[in-house]
């Protein structure tokens, strides 16, 4: 898939669906590519431009 962020569009693969504590807002928790493995970031589904299948 791929978002938008304030650094550009980034891509990863969606690994969990998770709620933020705070409030409460969805976000796809993305293992980001070309990072380092196990480099997550939590992603709100209002970001998200494409998922590919």
């Amino acid at each position: 898939m791929t978002f938008d962020t304030d650094e550009g569009y980034q891509a990863g693969t969606v690994n969990d669906l998770r709620r933020d504590v705070g409030n409460g807002e969805l976000h796809a928790w993305v293992e980001l590519d070309h990072q380092w493995p196990g480099m997550f970031r939590a992603v709100p589904l209002g970001a998200i431009e494409k998922v590919l299948a």
